[in-house]
C-alpha cells in the first residue's frame, strides 16, 4: 500500500466513480480501476460494490478509507511543517453558527497574540458538517454547540450557553402573558434552523412529541431574528445573539415554564489527530480563558 494508493482510493471513495475519480487526479482511468482491483487482490477484500454503473462503498472500504485519511493527513502536515518549518502554520477551526458570531472573535485574538506564527482559518457550518469535516480530517478542530455522535470524535465542554424563546414586540402571539409552557408554543409558527443545526435539535428534544409548526427554515441568524422580529413567528435562540434587540425592546424573551433552553460549547477533535503545537496552544486557550458571560 503506498501514499498514492490511499490518494486514488480516497478520490473514488469521495466522487464514487472510477472515472470522475481519474478526472480529478488527471490520470487515465485505468490506472485508478488497476490500482483499487490491486488493493483489493493485496488484501483479499472488496472496497466497493459495483451495482449497475454506481459505487458504493463497503464497510471494509469505510475502515481504509478513516486509515488512509488520517495517514494522509498525517504525512501532509509533516511535510509542511518540515518545508515551512519557519514560516506560517495554518490550523483549520470549525465553528458553528453561534459560536462563529459570537465567540470565535474574541477567542482568536488572544490565539494570535499566543501564537503568532499561527494562521487561523475558521469554517462556519452546522454542527452535523462540521463532524463530517472532522471525521474527513478537513479540519483540525472545532467548537460546536450542538451534540457530537461519532465515536471517533472527543469532546470536551468550554463553556455554556443560555437560549431564550423570543417573539416580535409588536406582534407577540402571548402578549399580556408572564410565561408560557410547551403545548403553547404548538400554536404559534416557528422560525427554525436548518437540520443538522444543534439550535434545532435542542428546541425538537425539549418539544419531545409534540408538533412545531415551520414558518421559515434559515441557516444565518440574522435572518432568524429579522424574521422574528417582522412576526413571522417565535424562535429559540442564543441569548447572546438575541441581547441587542431585546435591550432594544425590537424582540421579546418569553420564559417557558416547563422547559428548559441550556446548550454546551464543546472542542471537538479526532481521537488520532496529531497534535502540532498551534493546536497544543489552542487546547489551552480553551481551557484557561473566561468564556462564560
Amino acid at each position: 500500500m503506498t501514499l498514492r494508493n490511499m490518494r486514488i482510493f480516497l478520490a473514488v471513495a469521495d466522487f464514487g466513480s472510477m472515472s470522475e475519480a481519474a478526472k480529478q487526479l488527471d490520470i487515465a482511468q485505468p490506472s485508478v480501476s488497476g490500482t483499487i482491483a490491486e488493493i483489493e487482490d493485496q488484501y483479499g477484500v472488496r472496497l466497493f460494490e459495483r451495482l449497475g454503473r454506481k459505487l458504493y462503498i463497503t464497510q471494509t472500504g469505510k475502515q481504509l478509507e478513516e486509515y488512509s485519511r488520517h495517514i494522509l493527513s498525517m504525512f501532509d502536515s509533516m511535510e509542511q511543517e518540515l518545508k515551512n518549518a519557519k514560516e506560517t502554520i495554518a490550523l483549520q477551526i470549525g465553528a458553528t453558527l453561534t459560536v462563529g458570531t459570537c465567540v470565535m472573535c474574541g477567542l482568536l485574538q488572544e490565539f494570535r497574540k499566543r501564537c503568532p506564527g499561527a494562521v487561523p482559518q475558521v469554517h462556519v457550518y452546522n454542527t452535523k458538517r462540521i463532524e463530517q469535516m472532522l471525521l474527513r480530517s478537513e479540519l483540525d478542530v472545532a467548537i460546536v454547540e450542538g451534540q457530537i455522535e461519532s465515536k471517533e470524535l472527543k469532546t470536551q465542554v468550554i463553556m455554556y450557553d443560555p437560549l431564550v424563546l423570543i417573539a416580535s414586540a409588536e406582534q407577540n402571539p402571548f402578549d399580556g402573558r408572564d410565561c408560557v409552557r410547551r403545548r403553547d408554543l404548538c400554536e404559534v409558527p416557528f422560525v427554525m434552523r436548518e437540520a443538522g443545526s444543534g439550535t434545532r435539535a435542542l428546541l425538537e428534544h425539549a418539544m419531545g412529541d409534540l408538533p412545531i409548526q415551520e414558518s421559515w427554515i434559515c441557516s444565518n441568524s440574522e435572518a432568524i431574528l429579522n424574521a422574528v422580529e417582522s412576526g413571522f413567528g417565535c424562535a429559540v435562540i442564543s441569548y447572546r445573539l438575541a441581547r441587542e434587540r431585546l435591550a432594544q425592546g425590537r424582540i421579546v424573551q418569553i420564559p417557558v415554564e416547563d422547559a428548559q433552553f441550556r446548550r454546551a460549547f464543546s472542542l471537538v477533535w479526532h481521537k488520532n489527530k496529531y497534535m502540532s503545537e498551534p493546536m497544543e496552544q489552542f487546547f489551552q486557550l480553551c481551557g484557561e480563558i473566561d468564556l462564560v458571560e
